[in-house]
This record gives C-alpha cells, structure tokens and sequence, in this order.
C-alpha cells in the first residue's frame, strides 16, 4: 500500500513538473505574439508606443529563455543558487539585445534584411529558412515572419546561453562536495 501511494505522489510530482517546464516557452510565444500584435498586424510604427511594448517583450524572452533549461539543475543545487544564475542568464543575454538593437540600416530598394545581424548564433539558419520562403520583401507576410524568426532566435539564444550556464553550474557541485550543503541550513553530513 506504502508503495502505491509514493508511486502515485511521484507520477503527480512528474506531471506537475512537466507542466511548470512548460510554461516559459509558453510565455515567450505570448510575448512574440504580443510584438506581433502591435508592430507587425496593427502597424504601429510610432517608436514612442513601441518602446515599452520592445522592451516588455524582450525582457519576457530573456527571463522565459533562462526559465526553460531551469529543470536540469533543480535538485542539484541550492534554490539560492538557481535564482543567482537565472539572473546571471538573464543578464548574459545583454548581448544578444545590443545585437538586436545595432544592425545596419536597410536603404530603400536595398537587398532584404539578414536576421544573422540582429541574431547573432542562430541567424543564419533562420536566414536560410527565409530564402526558401516564396515571400516578398517588405510585405506584411515577410515582415510577420523576420519579427518571429528574429524574436525566437531571440529566445533560443537566452535558451543556449542558461544551458551553458547551468551544465556548468551542475558540473560545479560534482567537483566540490561541499558546495552541495550551501543553503541548506542545520543538514547533518
């Protein structure tokens, strides 16, 4: 009976966990729905509107991309030390935001935009997917697509970034036995 009820508890505790892993990429696909909403199918082109939308969204990307590799180091390390390194994910990915926001300007009749200058890791395979799109430039179709290509490389790059950051961080306690017991106050060795 003792064995029954753990076993139930366990496959509740996995289907919970299963469903908290799910939220961040949930949340960052609201987010680039919501830039999606205001930019590219209202059109709001006014940059006074759009900078506290830009900066909503991308802050929600950043944190939802250091959220969702945050399973592989729950349990090994201190919860302490898992807000500390999201946050340190979090302010990683500063880099990725001034790739964003500094990118040559596009003249007129020009040649389209490359998503590889606002996404540094992951825009040339979405620049790639692009060409292959039979879409025309400067149309509301390939304006939609390069605003949620750029946005979800956006994330997968926060993304990248936390896994380097937690494998590291996971790899820091097997080395140290010590560094397990941080945090966790009156344990017995």
């Amino acid at each position: 009976m003792l064995y029954r009820a753990t076993s139930t508890h366990h496959r509740r505790t996995i289907a919970r966990n299963r469903r908290r892993a799910a939220i961040p990429p949930l949340v960052a696909v609201g987010a680039c729905a919501v830039w999606a909403l205001f930019v590219d199918i209202a059109g709001t082109s006014e940059p006074q509107s759009l900078l506290p939308v830009f900066a909503l969204v991308i802050v929600t990307l950043a944190v939802a991309g250091a959220a969702t590799p945050l399973p592989l180091i729950e349990g090994a390390v201190p919860v302490r030390r898992q807000r500390q390194a999201m946050l340190v994910a979090v302010a990683a990915s500063v880099p990725f935001v001034v790739a964003l926001l500094v990118n040559p300007d596009r003249l007129a009749g020009g040649p389209a935009p490359l998503l590889a200058d606002r996404v540094p890791i992951f825009g040339w395979l979405f620049d790639g997917v692009m060409s292959a799109l039979p879409l025309a430039v400067d149309t509301p179709a390939y304006n939609l697509v390069f605003s949620a290509f750029t946005l979800f490389g956006f994330y997968l790059e926060c993304v990248l970034v936390a896994v380097v950051l937690y494998a590291a961080l996971r790899l820091i306690p097997s080395l140290d036995p010590d560094s397990r017991e941080e945090g966790r106050p009156n344990r017995k060795r």
